[in-house]
């Protein structure tokens, strides 16, 4: 069946390259970021998951370009906790077998094709390599105190991570609403994936087409050596990225200075430098026979956001880019007792919106997510929301 369902897809390709080749339609933008979400699907397990992306694409030539993106995808099967707890509030031990808890991550990196590139059609077709990381939990084996007694178990999880580089094919439809924005439809198969499975994803997605320039805004050119600086406060919630049912937010605060360089008149470019406060929390909870410890992870960094920032509507702004943030010190506990914190620093993305509230104050929304740690040894990574007041030292020209 798998080998059919790729000589389909392979003719399908061919009949769009074919049918393609004498449609065109030549866009002005050299650039792409995308999002979109939809289902993950494994050949061996019965339920889909989740997934969702993030892509940017650089084109070379208007057919031509070259892709790199993210995708974090899961899916879970918890349903046999809940069937016929015997009288210990244990489940049934001939089901637990079923239950498994997977969370899969992507690094991409591909060519990309527009076989068909016209007014309001586009067809794409990527080919490339993925980093692909998956981390599953299933249970192991029950231990039984007492083999008399089969009612009363304990239970032994299996956590496996797996890595591997995977080749990845994929291909996408969407209609241009504009020379910029489009909406459409994708599909990718992660091919030799861990466990040495086919895996797909399949969904919805949007893009947004840009050049990196003012010229290509269609607004004037303003002058670049106007830099606006200032200082920000915020309070941030955060916790583990793999949050258990122990996990619990935490709040901590940041502070800083910030410089903004004006591209265009709606475009300019953010830095930071900032002193953040971030934790993990767990609370002790029991589940059955399983036990999270309780424990607390204060973690205080020197983080530097490179951020882009957009004038959508009036007083309004939206931003995202990336991070850096390397540890300072930080102090954690587990069970009462103190655990040492690993030297590490990690790469992530924000995003968020800000409202001006005069020419000086602005308030800011934010989410951010560790991606990346840059360590000898491993470490989950933190997720968290910002609310924050800016304050610039000079008044706004906008």
């Amino acid at each position: 069946m798998r080998k059919a369902l790729i000589n389909r897809l392979a003719i399908i390709v061919g009949v769009i390259l074919v049918s393609g080749a004498a449609v065109a339609q030549v866009s002005p933008y050299r650039f792409e970021v995308e999002a979109g979400g939809g289902l993950l699907r494994l050949p061996d397990v019965a339920y889909n998951g989740w997934s969702a992306k993030q892509q940017l694409t650089a084109y070379i030539k208007p057919r031509l370009g070259v892709s790199v993106g993210i995708n974090w995808a899961g899916t879970t099967n918890t349903a046999p906790l809940s069937y016929l707890p015997n009288q210990y509030g244990l489940p049934n031990p001939a089901r637990l077998n079923e239950f498994y808890v997977r969370t899969d991550r992507m690094l991409d990196l591909s060519a990309v094709i527009l076989p068909i590139l016209t007014r309001h059609h586009q067809v794409s077709v990527r080919v490339g390599l993925s980093a692909y990381r998956s981390k599953t939990t299933q249970v192991d084996s029950l231990i039984y105190p007492n083999p008399r007694d089969r009612s009363s178990y304990e239970t032994v999880l299996d956590q496996r991570t797996t890595d591997r580089v995977s080749p990845l094919l994929g291909v996408g439809y969407d209609y241009r609403l504009s020379n910029r924005w489009s909406v459409g439809a994708y599909a990718t198969a992660y091919l030799n994936a861990p466990d040495k499975q086919t895996v797909s994803t399949f969904g919805l997605r949007s893009a947004y087409r840009f050049n990196i320039s003012a010229d290509s805004l269609g607004l004037s050119v303003i002058d670049k050596s106007t830099i606006r600086t200032g200082i920000r406060l915020a309070g941030n919630v955060s916790a583990s990225n793999e949050r258990t049912v122990a996990d619990v937010y935490s709040i901590r605060g940041i502070g800083g200075v910030w410089a903004e360089v004006p591209l265009s008149l709606t475009w300019q470019f953010r830095t930071e430098l900032n002193y953040a406060q971030r934790s993990g929390q767990t609370n002790e909870v029991r589940t059955g026979r399983v036990r999270f410890l309780p424990g607390v992870d204060n973690r205080n960094y020197l983080e530097i956001p490179l951020l882009f920032r957009n004038e959508v509507a009036y007083k309004w702004h939206l931003y995202v880019g990336p991070y850096f943030a390397t540890l300072l010190n930080g102090r954690a506990e587990l069970d009462g007792k103190l655990v040492a914190v690993v030297p590490h620093s990690v790469v992530g993305v924000m995003l968020g919106a800000d409202y001006q509230l005069s020419d000086r104050f602005s308030v800011d929304a934010r989410y951010q997510r560790d991606l990346v740690q840059l360590s000898s040894r491993p470490y989950g990574g933190l997720h968290g929301f910002q609310l924050g007041l800016n304050w610039a030292f000079q008044r706004s020209n906008q």
